[in-house]
Formats: structure tokens, sequence, C-alpha cells
């Protein structure tokens, strides 16, 4: 599941670095691709209730979950875009390790460099 999370991570991520860089409207369409991976980890986050997280933790992410729904339905990029970078990235965060966020760091810091030789 590790690397799943880790991929819908950073899928989320570039669809807000795709629309913000490039100024592309297309979130919520973009976005679409994401809904089965993210439906997937909901369901596993929400089976697992072993991590010992108090109930606001899943009456949040049902409350993001709603959003998203509502971005789909209303066809908002900002709703979704908040949804999905600041809600369920959030959540994939939880299961993602410092190694990883480390690793992220000094991949993205090598691609600034090359880009600026």
């Amino acid at each position: 599941m590790e690397e799943k999370i880790q991929n819908l991570y950073e899928s989320i991520n570039f669809l807000g670095f795709n629309a913000t860089y490039h100024r592309n409207n297309n979130y919520v369409e973009n976005s679409k691709k994401l809904l089965e991976q993210i439906q997937e980890f909901v369901q596993w986050f929400i089976e697992e209730k072993h991590f010992g997280f108090e109930q606001d933790i899943y009456d949040n992410l049902n409350d993001i979950l709603k959003d998203c729904e509502t971005a789909l339905k209303e066809h908002d990029n900002v709703l979704m875009m908040d949804a999905l970078e600041q809600g369920i990235a959030g959540y994939l965060e939880m299961f993602l390790s410092e190694e990883y966020f480390r690793e992220k760091e000094k991949s993205d810091a090598r691609e600034v460099d090359e880009q600026e030789s």
C-alpha cells in the first residue's frame, strides 16, 4: 500500500503544479483520473480503524469526500484542489516516511540545479 500512497500523493501534487504553473483550468476533469485510487485509499484507511485515530479524523475525511463530490457536481476547480491538496494529501502524508520526503527534496533540488545549468 505504501507505493500506492506515494503514487497518489505525487499525482495530486502534479495536478496542482500543472494547474498552477500551466494555468490549466481542467483540475476537476484531470482529478477524475485519480478517483479510483482515492477510493481505494479511503476504503483501506477506514477498514484499518485499528490505527487508533479518534472518530473526528474519520469524520473529517468524510467531509473531504463530500467536498470532492460537490466539486465534481459543480465543476469547482478551487474546491477540488483544496480537497485533494489540503485534504486527501494530508491523510496520505501520515503514511509517508521521513525518508521519502528527504529523497523527494534531494530529487527536486537536483532538478532545479539541472535547469539552472
